[in-house]
């Protein structure tokens, strides 16, 4: 068994090798095919109205994308006209209901009310007729 192993190393195939000089002229880069031109021939008439109708479409496009974002922004300001109409209702609102609350309590009589809070409630006072500009004879 030793002796086949043995046997078969030396029974290799020579291998072709050419050891002749290589001409130091040459390219050894290997050699492309040259590209083609990709395009197609066609009539100059017929592409020149294949673009016409391109950009026609193009035109439309962009026409009704900018009649979408006129649409849009009309929109919006619709509603930030209507939000400013509805904070403009609340602050009057708003008013009205201080106004109310200031007069109601500038009106109540502090006649019969304990000694100590007498200063307090005649400084509330004061605060209301210099807030909405009343004369104040106390």
């Amino acid at each position: 068994m030793g002796e086949e192993g043995e046997g078969s190393a030396h029974k290799r195939k020579p291998v072709d090798v050419d050891f002749s000089i290589l001409d130091m002229n040459e390219d050894p880069s290997p050699q492309r095919a040259q590209r083609r031109d990709k395009r197609q021939a066609t009539s100059s008439e017929g592409s020149s109205a294949e673009l016409a109708a391109q950009f026609k479409v193009y035109t439309a496009m962009k026409e009704a994308k900018q009649a979408v974002e006129l649409e849009a922004i009309e929109l919006r300001k619709k509603r930030e006209s209507e939000a400013r109409e509805l904070i403009s209702a609340q602050l009057e609102t708003m008013k009205n209901y201080n106004f109310d609350r200031d007069m109601k309590t500038f009106l109540k009589p502090h006649d019969d009310v304990p000694p100590s809070m007498l200063p307090i409630i005649l400084a509330r006072k004061r605060e209301i007729t210099n807030k909405y500009g009343w004369p104040c004879d106390f």
